[in-house]
């Protein structure tokens, strides 16, 4: 990786950790699977925490966890009797509303877990009032 990749930080954190240090602090698969369902991860993971929400491709990770949360369900339809088209259509829907919605919130959802994390959010979160 280049260093313009990770320079990247959460609101001016401290941006001297180099993309190898990263890569030696990524968290265990199972700590990657607690984190992608909520979970806040130790402070030993916190350069990694910030590449990942805050370095190129962050809005992609984003939108990707409502889909991969949802694609279990999209299983058990997928394997419930009735017509293929029927089930095609339902998991179809179910697996691309989960990235319409995750795109959506992705700038939200960024902010709420880089606080979670003890970072400052990077985008002030306003309220869409049309006057």
């Amino acid at each position: 990786m280049s260093d313009g990749e990770d320079s990247s930080t959460a609101g001016g954190q401290d941006g001297t950790v180099t993309a190898t240090e990263q890569e030696q602090q990524r968290p265990p698969l199972t700590g990657r699977i607690y984190y992608l369902l909520g979970g806040t991860l130790p402070s030993t993971y916190r350069a990694w925490i910030s590449h990942d929400l805050t370095g190129s491709g962050w809005r992609t990770r984003q939108a990707a966890r409502p889909v991969l949360l949802m694609a279990p369900f999209a299983v058990i339809f997928a394997l419930l009797p009735g017509a293929i088209a029927v089930r095609a259509t339902v998991v179809a829907f179910l697996l691309v509303s989960g990235a319409g919605l995750g795109f959506a919130t992705s700038g939200y959802f960024r902010n709420r877990r880089l606080e979670q994390h003890g970072f400052p959010p990077v985008l002030a979160v306003e309220d869409d009032d049309d006057e």
